[in-house]
């Protein structure tokens, strides 16, 4: 990935947190910014999601994930998500909390329940709000960061 690329994301992934947060934050002096792991973000060392997991939502495709976890906090959490080529519909499985997503490599398309499709290729973003229930289909070795706001308890 290109210095300016990751320049890019790293300021989407702020302009983010800032938007999903929502909230005033206050100096503490026991925080302190957290390292989002490199490895990780280029797709080395991420944990296989159960093949079974999705089966109820998966339209088409073999489905393996890998997933890793950068940073979960509060309010949101910080992942990378990883996916062999497949389709998923999500009218069963609802997002359960608005997220950004970043993609890294591969391609996206989501379509939504009355047939608009969008496609989203590395270096694209968008932002899914919490509900969504269109299809994922996932091209190539597709791989994201996902900024997802965490339900409030």
């Amino acid at each position: 990935m290109s210095k300016l690329s990751i320049q890019a994301l790293f300021r989407a992934l702020s302009l983010c947190v800032a938007l999903l947060v929502g909230t005033t934050v206050f100096a503490d002096d026991n925080v302190a910014p957290v390292q989002l792991d490199r490895d990780k973000i280029a797709g080395i060392g991420l944990t296989a999601i159960p093949p079974d997991a999705f089966k109820d939502i998966l339209e088409s495709g073999e489905l393996k994930m890998r997933v890793a976890t950068l940073f979960e906090g509060k309010e949101l959490r910080v992942e990378i998500f990883e996916s062999t080529p497949a389709k998923t519909n999500h009218r069963k499985r609802p997002t359960d909390g608005d997220e950004f997503v970043y993609v890294l490599s591969g391609k996206l398309i989501l379509t939504e329940p009355d047939g608009t499709s969008h496609e989203y290729h590395p270096g694209d973003s968008l932002v899914l709000p919490v509900g969504y229930t269109g299809t994922w289909e996932m091209q190539g070795n597709y791989r994201e960061i996902a900024i997802v706001a965490q339900k409030r308890r």
